[in-house]
């Protein structure tokens, strides 16, 4: 497991990054933590390390505008998850974060066992929103109804019981056009998969699977994954 940590606080980083990688590291699959300080930096570490599960991302670096980076970087890699960390709850920019391709939105002022689970949310596919904006800000908003906090559970579902499907209902005609390939990756998507054990699945490298994940975000005009396995399940492509 790869993950970028983006903030230019060097205790913060280094103490976050320590947290990762007790937390998130396995006896099969060690948890290497890339830390960068600016925009700049973080950008170069896109462009080097094409494999990253994670990117967590400072909403505030002094080289860095708003949300440009955000956006430089789901350019870049379109199906890389970034989660905005700050220190501040403010609800206009979490907005703004999601719209922008954001999969999560995670105080600073978390504890490590919050922050950890908001993690493996994303991970496995998930947006997470603080709890306290979620159900303020979020809960009647249709646009945002994929938004889960930690204490929200899924549903386990098997990709062998599921079909694929290009008929959709007459209000929800869309034409989507797939592979073959792209289509076992989405359902795989939809279980919560990661892009490696994806790759695992399918026989496939990681990188190949990013390519695949990409032209499904293209395809389906949308941000992140999340959202394109929530298009895929309102189009009835799922």
């Amino acid at each position: 497991m790869d993950i970028l940590l983006v903030d230019d606080h060097a205790l913060f980083r280094e103490g976050l990054a320590l947290v990762l990688k007790q937390q998130l590291s396995s006896t099969d699959n060690a948890a290497q933590i890339l830390e960068a300080d600016s925009a700049k930096s973080a950008m170069e570490s896109i462009q080097t390390y094409r494999d990253l599960d994670l990117v967590l991302l400072d909403l505030h670096l002094p080289d860095n505008q708003d949300f440009s980076l955000l956006e430089a970087i789901k350019q870049a890699d379109p199906s890389v998850p970034v989660a905005m960390l700050s220190a501040n709850e403010d609800s206009a920019k979490i907005q703004q974060a999601l719209q922008k391709g954001a999969s999560g939105f995670i105080t600073k002022s978390s504890n490590s066992q919050v922050m950890i689970s908001a993690i493996q949310l994303i991970l496995s596919g998930g947006i997470y929103v603080p709890p306290a904006i979620l159900k303020t800000d979020f809960s009647a908003d249709p646009a945002y109804g994929t938004a889960k906090t930690i204490e929200d559970t899924t549903s386990e579902k098997s990709a062998s019981n599921k079909t694929l499907s290009n008929k959709a209902a007459p209000d929800n005609t869309v034409s989507v056009q797939l592979t073959d390939r792209q289509k076992e990756v989405l359902l795989l998507m939809d279980d919560g998969l990661s892009n490696k054990e994806i790759a695992k699945v399918l026989s496939m490298s990681p990188s190949t699977v990013k390519v695949h994940v990409a032209a499904i975000l293209r395809a389906c005009n949308v941000n992140n994954r999340t959202q394109a396995v929530s298009f895929a399940r309102t189009h009835h492509l799922l």
